[in-house]
């Protein structure tokens, strides 16, 4: 299968499955949660790179790429491939696509960025709410994120063994689920909080009439 069919596939499947899960979890009642909007922000921004990592996994499966540069932390005997090899292909952006090792190289960087991502995050809303269910979903989906991580290692070290291949692939999927729980819980009442706080005013003003 080519990996650009089977990575917009992926994608795609992934992205309806988070839209399910976001409107759900729409239905639920429960207590506002009154974050900042850099907390808001940084629970979609961890969201979207987990899609983005979601895709650029899809390429490494398509090309069979875990199967070759089976070392880490190096790759290609180094932290950073050269540049000739990273960028064999003309024009440039095929090299992204269909250059084994720079799509590899891609998903090993986009997983670090998103363990540091999530990672930061998690620290900013231990320290902007100091517990309660947004602690609770942040450091669950840190937790997640870094066992993806350690799961996607020993894929790769192991030459990509089915079994550890499926798990990393479902890992995967709970990863974006606790992502659109927690995006979705902090947009959700933040939303929730503002016509709260309008209905009060409303309600103040009339009286006052």
């Amino acid at each position: 299968m080519s990996q650009y069919r089977l990575a917009f596939h992926l994608t795609l499947a992934c992205v309806i499955f988070a839209a399910i899960v976001w409107t759900a979890q729409g239905l639920a009642p429960r207590a506002p949660i009154a974050a900042p909007a850099r907390v808001r922000a940084g629970a979609v921004a961890v969201l979207a790179l987990v899609i983005v990592q979601i895709y650029l996994g899809a390429l490494v499966s398509g090309l069979r790429a875990g199967l070759i540069y089976n070392t880490w932390p190096l790759i290609d005997g180094g932290l950073v491939p050269e540049g000739a090899r990273l960028f064999f292909y003309s024009p440039l952006w095929r090299n992204v696509f269909e250059n084994t090792l720079t799509v590899q190289f891609d998903h090993r960087m986009a997983a670090y960025a998103l363990a540091l991502l999530a990672v930061l995050h998690a620290a900013d809303v231990a320290r902007t709410l100091r517990g309660g269910a947004a602690l609770t979903a942040a450091l669950a989906l840190a937790s997640a994120v870094i066992l993806q991580a350690a799961l996607g290692i020993a894929t790769l070290i192991h030459q990509a063994p089915l079994a550890l291949a499926l798990l990393h692939q479902a890992m995967a999927i709970v990863v974006l689920a606790i992502a659109v729980v927690h995006a979705e819980r902090l947009e959700r009442r933040a939303a929730r909080v503002g016509e709260a706080a309008g209905e009060t005013v409303l309600r103040h003003e009339e009286h006052a009439t």
